[in-house]
C-alpha cells in the first residue's frame, strides 16, 4: 500500500483537557487557514488521543517530510494558529515564540 506523501503533519491533541480548552476549535481555524493560503492538500492534520502536557493545552506536534521536525506547540488557541500556519506550514520555518522549547537530555553536554 502506498501513502500519500506530505509536506508536514500536524497531530493535534483531541484528548479530554484539550478539549476542554478549545481544541476543536483550534482545529476548525488550523483548517480554514490551510484551505485560504491553498496547504490544505500538502499538510495532513489528524487529532490524536493525547500528547501530554495536558495542563498546557490544547498541544499540536508538527512534522516536516518523512516524519521530520517535530517542533512542539502548547497551549494553542484560535489567535495563534494563524502565525504557526504562516511561519512553519507555509515558510517551513518554527514560529519562533509559540514553539515549545527542549530542555537538554539528562547526561548530554
Amino acid at each position: 500500500m502506498k501513502v500519500r506523501p506530505y509536506d508536514a503533519h500536524v497531530l493535534l491533541c483531541g484528548g479530554g483537557d484539550c478539549k476542554k480548552r478549545g481544541s476543536k476549535e483550534v482545529r476548525k481555524v488550523l483548517k480554514a487557514e490551510l484551505r485560504a493560503a491553498g496547504l490544505n492538500r500538502d499538510v495532513r492534520v489528524d487529532s490524536v488521543d493525547c500528547l501530554g502536557f495536558c495542563k498546557h493545552g490544547p498541544n499540536a506536534v508538527v512534522y516536516g517530510p518523512n516524519g521530520h521536525g517535530g517542533t512542539w506547540y502548547l497551549g494553542l488557541d484560535e489567535g495563534k494558529v494563524p502565525e504557526v500556519v504562516s511561519a512553519h506550514l507555509k515558510e517551513g520555518r518554527p514560529a519562533g515564540h509559540l514553539a515549545a522549547e527542549y530542555r537538554p537530555r539528562k547526561g548530554a553536554s
